[in-house]
Formats: C-alpha cells, sequence, structure tokens
C-alpha cells in the first residue's frame, strides 16, 4: 500500500469506462479503464473484462483508489515476469495523478517474446495509450457541515454561504436553525471563520462527510 502526505482538496479520476488497443510488435494490448472506489470493485471489473476478452493471455491489473493520506495502491502482474505488467501501468497512473480508477492490460501472445524490457515497454504504453483515450475529470472535495445559528444571524449566514459558492441542503428551524451544507473543503476555514464574525461567535458547527463533486476537463 502506498499512501499520500497530506489531505487534498481535488483530484483526478475518469469520468467514465475506456478501452483502447495498441499494437506491440506482433501482440496487441487492450487497455480498459473505469472508476472504481474500491478493491472489490476492481476485481469484479477485472473478471468482466476477462470475459470480454477471452483469447488473451494475461490480464494485469493496477489500481488506485481514495485521496490524500488514504490512497490505496494494487497491482498484479497477472502471470508475467514479476515486475514487468502491473507495476508499469500503476506508475502511468501515478504519473497522471489518477485515482479512483482501475486500469487492467490485457495482452495477445502475437508468436514473437517480448523480453523483459520490452515488457515493461509495452505495458507501459499501454497504459499511456488508454489514460491519452479516457476522459479525464477532475472532482473537487465537497465537505457537510451541520452549522447551528440563532434566528437573529440567518440571512448574514445565508449571504456568507452563498459568497463562498456553498449550498444549504436542509434547514430545521427550532429554537435555533439548524443548517445542513455543503461546501467546498478548500473554502471550509475561510467560511467558517466569517461566520463566526457575522454571528458574534454563536455559530455552532458539527464537521460532517466529505463527498466529491465533478468536473470534465
Amino acid at each position: 500500500m502506498r499512501k499520500g502526505k497530506s489531505q487534498v482538496n481535488s483530484y483526478k479520476t475518469i469520468l467514465k469506462f475506456q478501452q483502447t488497443k495498441i499494437a506491440v510488435g506482433a501482440c496487441r494490448f487492450f487497455a480498459s479503464l473505469a472508476p472504481c472506489s474500491s478493491e472489490r470493485a476492481a476485481r469484479q471489473f477485472l473478471e468482466q473484462v476477462k470475459a470480454a476478452l477471452p483469447g488473451a493471455r494475461h490480464h494485469a491489473i493496477a489500481l488506485r483508489v481514495g485521496q490524500g493520506d488514504r490512497v490505496l495502491s494494487r497491482c498484479d502482474d497477472a502471470g508475467e515476469p514479476a515486475g514487468t505488467a502491473g507495476p508499469p501501468m500503476l506508475a502511468v497512473l501515478e504519473k497522471h495523478d489518477l485515482t479512483d480508477l482501475v486500469l487492467v492490460g490485457s495482452r495477445y501472445f502475437g508468436g514473437v517474446k517480448l523480453g523483459i524490457g520490452g515488457l515493461i515497454r509495452a505495458y507501459r504504453a499501454c497504459a499511456e495509450a488508454g489514460v491519452a483515450e479516457a476522459t479525464i475529470t477532475t472532482r473537487e472535495i465537497m465537505q457537510q457541515i451541520s452549522l447551528v445559528v440563532p434566528y437573529d444571524f440567518l440571512g448574514a449566514v445565508v449571504r456568507e454561504l452563498e459568497s463562498a459558492g456553498g449550498a444549504a441542503k436542509h434547514f430545521l428551524y427550532e429554537q435555533e436553525v439548524t443548517l445542513e451544507i455543503l461546501i467546498s473543503r478548500h473554502k471550509l476555514d475561510d467560511f467558517l471563520q466569517r461566520v463566526q464574525s457575522v454571528t458574534k461567535g454563536q455559530a455552532r458547527a458539527s464537521i460532517g462527510r466529505a463527498q466529491s463533486n465533478g468536473n470534465e476537463k
């Protein structure tokens, strides 16, 4: 497992399934990529690719899921010589800083052996071709907040929320108003500081779960 070192505010992934075919010498390679959020889902995708490309001798896999200090990286050579298939493909995903995706490199043998170096270059080229054809999307990390505000300050808080580009998903009117908010993680600290300012320190915030919001590139 490889882990990042810090929390991130956005990350890059792919928008949808993509399959790309390339020829390396006499061999044919297919790069099959799909969005993925778990190792289990990646293994299920691998089985789907195997079923769709039954003539391929090898189906190597590389996957990255998670963000920041929770990135999980896995790869498998699928019977190729150690380090010649999975690691080169994983290196391509890391080079392009892509996560939450799985890549399967399928090889049809063409009758001529590629050798250790040739296999490494071929699987790397396969992965690069797949990434080049895929639709990349940048997903912004959105933070959920539960914010309790006295009625007198509700209008000011809503204005601050709109200014920060956030959204109130739900209002609960009791002795005070509870707002369920969604806001960009990178704007969170500044927003909370401004809320404390306009409410004279009377607002109370509880941080909830994070989620992503995609923008196609």
